[in-house]
């Protein structure tokens, strides 16, 4: 019998919370103080982890289909950005690599030595059989790289899934050279409350609330991962809009596209404020130490001076 244990808010901890509803039989709450929501009280870490290594993904077909399918726009204009931001290259580790096709972006590109760490048995061997990459099946921590081992450390769409999202962040900060960066895709939530609650997701699905609960565990504001960010030592330099996954019919995929464009430009005119886009995309700075400034104005290749 899985044993359920409660969570927490990752921003204020033991705060009050109202509850949003229910999904897949787990409470959604929403904190009071931060307006964060997550789910109240689901299967122990230890349970949800043997989930992701074994039961998640399925097959390679459903590695393909999600992850490089119906990801691949996306995951090109990522590691576009991220080759802007760090143009002499270095050392990235991808959390969560899934298909391996963010990193297979980088390959032949001159500076750039990269590798994944997956818990998916099934998408690691996907990444290493079709894109020939270093991906190791598992979690972070389980990996003990050395302090200050990376120059970039990225997670695309994935933080969502994490259960101990503060003691990663920590991890992330400890790994990252000084100057490096961490760049990081979430579900923007404005957006999945539009297109998963209310009368029209009751009509269309049957349920009031589509959240994939027990997949996704917290449904992240830009104020409270940058809050969560700050407190790991992490500065935000930038942020920007991104999209949904590309799939269904044509006139589905155009309305999307159509979609995530208006929202975009809402979201670039008011500088991330108002925040219906599917996706965000924020990168985050390690800071320099002061010998570190000293010594360089470009640690590890970052560019410098970046709007937010």
């Amino acid at each position: 019998m899985t044993k359920c244990v409660k969570t927490e808010c990752p921003v204020c901890g033991p705060a009050s919370r109202t509850s949003v509803g229910e999904c897949h039989n787990l409470p959604i709450v929403r904190c009071d103080v931060c307006q964060l929501m997550f789910v109240g009280k689901c299967s122990t870490v230890a349970e949800t982890e043997e989930f992701f290594r074994n039961k998640h993904v399925d097959a390679e077909e459903t590695t393909q289909l999600h992850y490089v399918s119906y990801r691949s726009d996306s995951l090109q204009r990522e590691a576009a950005m991220v080759q802007r931001l760090v143009p002499n290259g270095g050392r990235l580790l991808d959390v969560g690599t899934a298909s391996g096709y963010f990193l297979k972006e980088f390959q032949g590109a001159e500076g750039w030595n990269v590798e994944g760490v997956e818990p998916s048995a099934v998408s690691t061997n996907f990444a290493r059989d079709q894109f020939g990459l270093n991906v190791h099946q598992g979690y972070l921590p389980e990996q003990n790289y050395p302090t200050q081992t990376f120059d970039v450390v990225t997670s695309l769409d994935a933080f969502n899934c994490h259960r101990t999202p503060n003691e990663d962040l920590a991890e992330i900060f400890r790994v990252l050279k000084p100057g490096g960066v961490f760049a990081l895709e979430v579900p923007g939530q404005n957006y999945r409350m539009l297109t998963g609650s209310g009368m029209l997701c009751r009509l269309l699905f049957g349920v009031s609330l589509r959240l994939n609960a027990g997949v996704n565990f917290y449904f992240y504001t830009t104020s409270s991962l940058v809050a969560m960010a700050s407190r790991a030592g992490l500065e935000m330099v930038e942020s920007h809009p991104e999209a949904m996954p590309s799939h269904g019919s044509l006139p589905a995929r155009v309305l999307k596209t159509a979609y995530f464009h208006a929202t975009s430009l809402l979201y670039r005119i008011t500088s991330g404020k108002i925040h219906y886009a599917p996706k965000e995309f924020l990168i985050f700075r390690k800071p320099l130490s002061a010998a570190d400034a000293d010594s360089s104005g470009n640690v590890s290749g970052v560019a410098q001076n970046h709007a937010a």
